[in-house]
Order: structure tokens, then C-alpha cells, then sequence
């Protein structure tokens, strides 16, 4: 069943995205024109991440404080109103332009976006469940594929168009409406322990006191870690997840651009087909796990790492492969195992967790992902200066292998398709 508040949930995210791409391919261009540097640019996404790292380890203390629709909240119009300021900064200052203060406020909004995953992907399970989890997983990831392909396609020519200070205007005004819908996002087990409270008039005490006997801010950090680890289910998922990101990141723009540069011996327009292919993969793969759901729901696990080697086949294939059109099928095609074992795994470590436990779970999940992707990127970079793309891919077809076969070890712990028990959580609702 999805409740009507998934699908507020959904817009509003969908049009937050839309307002992500516009405004980072904004700030983009606008450096990289006003100080015609390369090194100057690249600290954009250095901010991001390494303010997303922060976010996440801060954001067990506000997901176990706050209601998760009321941090959604707070993220999104908390980034309309830093992002207003820096559109405001931008169009008063029409000379030079200060980039220290641009990444300070890049730095800002990054952090409050890093809080936006986690509480969107603990939220999900409370308003869709049974068969409807996955299907909203489902959909959420399709939508999130499209804005992207879209995004990045067309986001160019209306900067080209606007210029980017207008896009920039375009920006906030999708931030603000992103907010406007998440408002209406009602949590359900928030409004439980309202009637919960209404009717037990003692149990507002406990809670308080239970709140106070929470005590140390440095005990909750960590409580998020502590599930991750002792949870079996959930330690085995980040294991697989972990071993395949090192490969997988070799599906970044940048090595995709060095593939088709010095393998396939093709201009730049073809970075952008092949971008192009592996969303349409992406999407179509997240429609097969919306239709396909039934099916999926039972040894969900099985079919996670099915999909997985099925992807390892095309990218051995993708790899040892030097014609362009090849290339672009082949690509497309990837898209597809990726995106349904993706979704499954999310749905997986959803249900995984008690409810009230998952925020910080997923809080965790997240700076752990950020982690091994941006030290993927670090040794990928090396290792592709030293053998070249093909042994990246190749690479990277060993290395999810290596993390099917580690599935395989723990497939036991996933045998029963019934989710753990997920009792009510004790929060104060702010």
C-alpha cells in the first residue's frame, strides 16, 4: 500500500532534483567562465562531498530529534533561502566576484541536502509497504533517472539561453516549490505517538525522560555504526555494496570520457550519447522493478545478486569492445541490472531495520557511500594513468565478482523474505 504522502514526498523531490542540476551546471559555468580555471572548479564538488560527510555524521542527532517531514522541511527551504542569498550576492556584484564566499554558500546548502537522502529513504517505508515498498523505491528511482537524463541534456541549452544568473533564478524558484509540497508530507508514525501521547497521558514523561536518559550526543553518533555492524543483514549489504563500488565507479563522467576518447577514438559529442544511454538503461530498469515487483519481492536477495552478475557480463564485453556503436548498446544495456540491483538493495536495507532506528541507519549508509566513492575515485584516477580504461572495466567487472560471491557467503541471513519487526518509534516530535 502507498499512502498519499509518498507521492508529496516524490514531487517535491523530483523538483528539488530539477533545482539541484540547474543550479550546479549554473555555478559551474559562471566559475569556470569568470576565473577560467580548471582547479578552481573542481573545488565545487570538493565542497559538496566533503560538506555531505559532515551533514551525515551530524545527522543521527537531528533525525532522532525531529519529526522527518519537519527535516525536509527545514533542508529545503533552509537551501532556498542560503541559495537567495548567494543569487542576490551574484546579480549586485556584476564584476569580480569573491569565490571563497560562491563555495561557502555551495558549502552550506550541501550540507543541508546531506540530511535530505537519508530522511527521504527512512521516510519511504512508513508511507508505502508490502509489495508497495518496492514499487515506490521503484518509482522514486525512475524519477530521479529521467530529471537526470533530462537534466543534464537540456540544462545547457537553457543556460545558453537564460544565461546562467537567470537559470539561477529558475533554481530557486523550483527550491521554493519543492518546499511548498513537502509541506503537505504527513509521517505517520509521528501521528501515532501523537494518539499514542493524547491517550496515555503519563507517556509524554517517559518519553521525555527517556529522551534525557539518551543523554550524550557522541552515544546516538555512534548508534546508527553500532546497528550497521551487529545487524547481519544490513553489515552484509554495505560488504557487497563497499567491494562494488570500487568498480563501480568507473561509470563517472570522467572515465567515461577517457573510454570513449582513447578506446572508441570518438569526440566529446559521444560523452554525452553515452550518458545519455545509461540513464535510458537506469530508467528502464527501474520501470522492470515496478512492473516486475511481485516477482521481485520474493528472494529479492537472489535476484539482487543476479543482476549484479549479469552486469559483470557486459562489462567484461564493455570493456574489450572498440566500436562506438557497440559501445553505446552496451552501455545502455548496463543500465539496467544496475538500476534494479540498486533498488533492491535499498529496498532490503530498509527493512532491515527497526523503524525508528533506520534515520540513523541511513544516515550512516550514506557517509560510509560517500566514503568509499570518493576514495574509489582517488585510486580508479591512479589506476586508470597507469594501465588505461580497459583494465579499469575490467577491473570493475572483477571487483562486483568478488561482491557477488561475498552476497552468495551471506545468503542465508536473507532466506526469510518477511522484514524484521519494526516497533514505534520513541522520538520527541518537533
Amino acid at each position: 500500500m502507498i499512502k498519499r504522502s509518498f507521492y508529496y514526498l516524490w514531487g517535491s523531490q523530483t523538483v528539488s532534483n530539477v533545482a539541484d542540476i540547474i543550479y550546479l551546471l549554473s555555478i559551474v559555468v559562471l566559475v569556470f567562465t569568470s576565473s577560467d580555471s580548471l582547479m578552481t572548479t573542481i573545488l565545487i564538488p570538493l565542497f559538496r562531498l566533503s560538506s555531505q560527510v559532515l551533514s551525515g555524521l551530524v545527522a543521527p542527532i537531528i533525525l532522532s530529534r525531529f519529526r522527518l517531514n519537519r527535516v525536509l522541511l527545514f533542508s529545503q527551504l533552509g537551501q532556498f533561502v542560503i541559495f537567495t542569498l548567494l543569487l542576490l550576492y551574484l546579480w549586485n556584484t556584476p564584476g569580480q566576484k569573491s569565490f571563497f564566499f560562491i563555495f561557502i554558500m555551495v558549502f552550506g546548502m550541501s550540507f543541508l541536502d546531506g540530511w535530505t537522502n537519508p530522511a527521504r529513504n527512512a521516510l519511504v517505508p512508513r508511507l508505502a509497504t508490502g509489495e508497495g515498498l518496492m514499487r515506490a523505491n521503484g518509482m522514486v528511482s525512475v524519477s530521479d533517472q529521467v530529471v537526470k537524463c533530462a537534466g543534464w541534456a537540456l540544462s545547457g541549452i537553457v543556460i545558453v539561453w537564460l544565461g546562467s544568473l537567470n537559470t539561477l533564478v529558475v533554481a530557486s524558484c523550483c527550491y521554493l516549490v519543492a518546499a511548498i509540497v513537502t509541506s503537505f508530507i504527513r509521517d505517520p508514525l509521528a501521528q501515532e505517538e501523537v494518539r499514542s501521547e493524547s491517550s496515555d497521558p503519563s507517556s509524554n514523561e517517559a518519553g521525555l525522560a527517556k529522551e534525557k536518559k539518551k543523554g550524550a550526543y557522541w552515544k546516538e553518533l555512534g548508534e546508527g555504526w553500532k546497528i550497521i555492524w551487529h545487524n547481519r543483514r544490513i553489515r552484509s549489504l554495505m560488504i557487497v555494496d563497499s567491494v562494488d563500488t570500487i568498480g563501480g565507479t568507473s561509470w563517472v563522467g570522467v572515465f567515461i570520457l577517457a573510454y570513449v576518447t582513447q578506446v572508441l577514438h570518438q569526440d566529446e559529442s559521444w560523452w554525452g550519447f553515452m550518458n545519455a544511454s545509461f540513464f535510458s538503461g537506469m530508467i528502464l530498469g527501474g520501470l522492470l522493478v515496478v512492473g516486475l515487483v511481485k516477482r521481485l519481492q520474493k528472494n529479492s536477495f537472489l535476484y539482487m545478486l543476479g543482476a549484479l552478475m549479469v552486469y559483470v557480463l557486459i562489462t567484461v564485453v564493455f570493456a574489450l569492445n572498440t566500436i562506438p556503436v557497440a559501445a553505446l548498446v552496451l552501455f545502455a544495456i548496463s543500465g539496467i541490472p544496475v538500476q534494479m540491483a540498486g533498488i533492491i538493495r535499498r529496498t532490503l536495507l530498509q527493512t532491515s531495520a527497526p523503524t525508528d532506528q533506520l534515520p540513523k541507519v541511513m544516515a550512516g549508509i550514506d557517509v560510509l557511500t560517500n566514503l568509499a566513492f570518493g576514495l574509489s575515485l582517488l585510486f580508479l584516477g591512479w589506476y586508470a594513468d597507469r594501465f588505461g580504461m580497459v583494465q579499469v572495466y575490467l577491473l570493475a567487472a572483477v571487483m562486483t565478482t568478488i561482491a557477488v560471491l561475498i552476497g552468495w557467503w551471506y545468503r542465508r541471513d536473507f532466506q526469510e523474505s518477511e522484514p524484521i519487526d519494526q516497533p514505534t518509534a520513541t522520538k520527541v516530535g518537533i
